[in-house]
């Protein structure tokens, strides 16, 4: 590579010319150090989506081994009660404020 150099500019002096040859080897460096910059993101990032695909995975797994069976009649209909009284409590509420309010309106 030097004695290219040497050639292609032979009124360089030698100086100009270690110059040259110094700059081409950075150059040569700063490209293999992109490169690895490259590799290291590329490496990073696979390791990135393949951990979050795991962790989905994981996820669904356990959703779907402790998701709760299929309920009992007693207990579905334990629950429409307990709905119900908690409705029929706040309806009389509203009832018995409605009610003041007309009262105290006269």
């Amino acid at each position: 590579m030097v004695h290219f150099l040497l050639q292609s500019a032979p009124e360089a002096t030698a100086e100009a010319a270690t110059e040259q040859v110094v700059e081409a080897v950075i150059n040569a460096h700063n490209e293999a150090l992109f490169g690895q910059a490259l590799q290291i993101t590329l490496i990073g990032m696979i390791i990135l989506f393949v951990s979050l695909f795991i962790l989905w995975g994981v996820m669904e797994l356990l959703v779907r081994l402790v998701k709760d069976g299929p309920k009992d009649k007693a207990e579905e209909k334990a629950e429409a009660i307990e709905t119900a009284d908690a409705d029929d409590d706040e309806k009389l509420k509203a009832a018995a404020a409605a009610a003041a309010y007309v009262i105290a309106k006269k």
